[in-house]
């Protein structure tokens, strides 16, 4: 059968998806800030190296770029796991920690550029610390506690040292102003968190119904084997790749040789049943890359990339002997389904029609000899 996630749009599995989606973006643009953090860094360290204290600077140069590479490893790493399936929230954890060490690093540049009479270098670094707070609401509005950890330490360590170091009666007028920002710029991100994760929440459910679309043309619904229309297709790009390489390629098709009887003796939910165990059955023999597709009622078809006849021969001889002993359960009686082969392996200059014209022949051959048999075609 096909996966559910495909044939339904599942609320927990879209909830999955956006939570994915999510953390991805939030990587992403964690990466991309931590790429894009040296032009910022080098400006404010060379206020504070040149217009305070050298030593200062440096320190606070250093700081930063410890966080910021810490920020690039962690986003590295994040993307590497959601490459791999995972659903990133380990490192998401650590991204929004991050945030929090980064946004008070950033604020602590107050502490470095303050001095007695300095206030041209002070005034300078809550502009430039202004600029990157305004840069980085698109980094970190995906997720609101990594809002408030990042603005929280670029806004409200400069309060603090407010109250550590007292400063002339003006510096009081732009912590206020501080105050007013950083109520406006969390405002502003929570409705901004919202607006992204609806976004999102529409990519999933349009890019869920485009896979569930695609599922519906190139899958049986039945048995979650490929369709006659999509194998057909495949086929039709094998020719075109054995005329472009001379790379062999070869087709099984089998016949269930006593479906019509399970369907009249036992109904209809049997038959499906049967159909469903013997993809199962012939799916667990596939290597990867070999396509199985239900071509007719009980009728299916095997094709084989980059395969001679031999082994698509001795293939179909282990499919044959697999379903002889393949069985379903009703009631106490178990109901086998064996089934009858065809092989043929594409000629030079056959056309996918006359291919598979040719496998079907061998197929009715096999069951002319008697079923549950193999034939090869000529």
């Amino acid at each position: 059968m096909l996966d559910d996630t495909l044939l339904a749009l599942n609320d927990e599995a879209m909830e999955r998806r956006v939570q994915r989606l999510r953390v991805h973006g939030f990587n992403e643009r964690s990466i991309t800030g931590a790429l894009s953090s040296p032009v910022a860094i080098a400006l404010l360290g060379w206020v504070l190296t040149t217009q305070v204290d050298w030593t200062r600077g440096l320190v606070w140069v250093a700081l930063i770029t410890v966080v910021e590479l810490a920020i690039l490893y962690v986003g590295l790493r994040c993307r590497r796991a959601l490459a791999a399936g995972a659903d990133g929230r380990n490192w998401l954890e650590a991204h929004i920690v991050l945030a929090g060490v980064s946004g008070a690093v950033w604020g602590t540049a107050v502490w470095f550029s303050w001095q007695t009479g300095g206030f041209i270098p002070y005034l300078a670094t809550i502009t430039i610390l202004m600029g990157v707070a305004g840069v980085s609401m698109v980094t970190v509005c995906s997720y609101m506690t990594a809002t408030i950890l990042f603005f929280g330490g670029i806004y409200l360590v400069p309060l603090l040292h407010e109250v550590v170091y007292p400063k002339p009666p003006a510096t009081g007028y732009i912590e206020m102003g501080l105050m007013i920002i950083f109520a406006v710029q969390i405002w502003y991100a929570r409705g901004l968190e919202k607006v992204v994760t609806r976004e999102l929440e529409h990519f999933a459910r349009n890019q869920a119904l485009v896979e569930r679309l695609h599922a519906l043309v190139t899958h049986d619904q039945l048995t979650g084997a490929y369709s006659r229309r999509y194998i057909l297709e495949r086929l039709e790009q094998q020719v075109a790749i054995r005329q472009r390489h001379g790379t062999p390629a070869s087709i099984i098709m089998f016949d269930l040789d006593y479906f019509k009887s399970i369907n009249d003796h036992y109904g209809h939910p049997a038959g499906d049943r049967a159909l469903r165990e013997v993809v199962r059955a012939v799916n667990a023999q596939l290597r990867d890359g070999d396509m199985l597709a239900r071509v007719g009622g009980e009728e299916f078809l095997v094709l084989l990339p980059m395969t001679g006849i031999r082994a698509a021969h001795g293939l179909a001889e282990r499919l044959r002997q697999t379903l002889e002993t393949t069985h379903i359960v009703e009631g106490t009686k178990n109901i086998y389904l064996p089934a009858s082969f065809g092989v043929a392996e594409m000629q030079p200059k056959e056309s996918y029609a006359e291919w598979f014209g040719r496998v079907d022949a061998a197929l009715y051959q096999a069951k002319d000899q008697g079923r549950n048999s193999l034939f090869e075609a000529d």
